[in-house]
């Protein structure tokens, strides 16, 4: 029975040899169990490897339910912006257009030269229907409006977006907003942003 091992308490039955009688074993059975260390690590690894598996199917299983709920919550802002661009309409509001087909499109610079992430961000709110504050995915759904093409992965891009919007954010171009469009003071670092809008467009 082990009772302490490198500060942690256990108690596990283990062929261990009473540690009382250890002084009258001979060299020969010192050997002998010698030999079994060996065999009852490996022994303990085996349990070990078993538990991981069994953690990783856990662990898949989780963040596919992640990702379910994750969708819902995005279904119920979706569902909760179309309600509010309803009410826009009873009130004589026109919500913003968000068709394709319907987007002005701001090309690139008549010199040919192609935008990179950050100007083509910055770009982004020039447009007349993007002129309040967006999340990451209406940004990201925005870019290709304003003259940008990536052959990145959508993983890639996504974090590529992510980090050049934290930058823009920390030199004070972008400003950040909560889910339900109020500022961030730039004091509040700890803050999560949900949406984004450029601070002047000016700039």
């Amino acid at each position: 029975m082990l009772e302490q091992a490198n500060g942690v308490s256990a108690t596990i039955d283990l062929p261990f040899t009473d540690p009382g009688k250890m002084k009258s074993l001979t060299l020969v059975q010192i050997a002998e169990e010698l030999e079994k260390i060996t065999s009852l690590i490996e022994g303990e690894r085996v349990e070990e490897r078993e538990a991981r598996k069994v953690y990783q199917v856990i662990a898949d299983r989780v963040n596919a339910r992640v990702d379910l709920i994750k969708k819902h919550g995005q279904d119920l802002l979706a569902e909760q912006q179309r309600r509010a661009n309803s009410f826009n309409g009873l009130l004589g509001n026109d919500p913003p257009v968000r068709s394709r087909s319907s987007r002005p499109v701001a090309h690139p610079a008549a010199s040919g030269r192609k935008k990179n992430i950050s100007e083509a961000i910055v770009a982004i709110w020039r447009i007349p229907d993007y002129q309040e504050p967006l999340t990451t995915e209406e940004i990201a759904d925005a870019l290709q409006d304003v003259g940008y093409e990536s052959k990145a992965a959508p993983r890639s891009l996504k974090s590529t977006l992510n980090q050049t919007l934290a930058k823009l954010c920390r030199d004070g171009t972008v400003l950040r907003y909560r889910l339900d469009g109020t500022p961030i003071d730039p004091e509040e670092t700890k803050a999560r942003a949900r949406k984004y809008k450029l601070a002047s467009l000016d700039l």
